[in-house]
């Protein structure tokens, strides 16, 4: 499979399941160098050993739960089929085929943080199912960024886009569509948008308050960069 590919799974999988998604080494023998690959750029996450797995003792393949020996350096599966289970009794199990990775929604809104260059963390909004991730400033202003969890999208100005569309592979990094990004950011707001957000006069309060800290931020690195040598107080006032 392509790099493409893969993530195009990744991002389909995770838009039918809330909970964080687990990949197991045996999925990932399709694509060897890609698990070294989406770990490298923060897509997979190393996760608990597999509790169960599909036995290989004998043609039935029955999905089963992991025992272990008294010391846990071993690992085994009790084949308890009725035709089986007197002629197989225990299947050992290498301890490298439990090892698995994961996935997650916050993973995906940590890489798009770091891709727009945000130095603060996705905040979830468990309400709205969406991930703050910052603000942009644009030709009209600044915008709230966001990632929408279901399907998964990234939404600024009232525009959501999928990550499918977003998101490429490139000299085996991963890599944001910035040219769409400033699209959407400079765009006018369509009346016809299919997303929809709160925009209760608490959000907008929110929203204005945000566009403060960033201006003051600003004004603080440029003020910094300017007089090197002034203390923090000075800068301040």
């Amino acid at each position: 499979m392509k790099y493409s590919q893969i993530l195009s799974v990744l991002i389909e999988t995770l838009e039918v399941n809330e909970n964080p998604v687990h990949i197991s080494l045996e999925e990932t023998q399709e694509w060897p160098p890609a698990a070294i690959f989406f770990k490298k750029n923060s897509f997979l996450a190393n996760s608990n050993a597999a509790k169960s797995l599909e036995c290989d003792g004998c043609e039935y393949a029955c999905f089963m739960p992991i025992e272990y020996t008294e010391d846990k350096k071993r690992a085994f599966i009790v084949c308890d089929h009725m035709e089986m289970q007197s002629q197989i009794g225990r299947i050992a199990v290498p301890l490298l085929r439990l090892q698995q990775w994961q996935t997650s929604t916050k993973l995906f809104a940590l890489l798009l943080s770091k891709l727009l260059a945000f130095d603060t963390s996705p905040t979830l909004k468990k309400d709205s199912k969406i991930y703050q991730l910052g603000m942009l400033k644009g030709a009209k202003g600044r915008r709230l960024v966001t990632l929408n969890l279901y399907p998964l999208a990234l939404a600024i100005n009232d525009q959501a886009v999928d990550l499918n569309t977003l998101l490429c592979i490139d000299d085996e990094r991963i890599k944001i569509d910035t040219d769409l990004v400033d699209e959407l950011l400079n765009s006018d707001k369509p009346s016809d948008s299919k997303y929809t957000p709160n925009t209760n006069r608490q959000d907008d309060r929110k929203q204005k308050t945000l566009e403060m800290y960033q201006d003051w931020k600003d004004a603080y690195l440029a003020s910094k960069k300017a007089n090197p040598t002034k203390t923090d107080t000075w800068h301040s006032q």
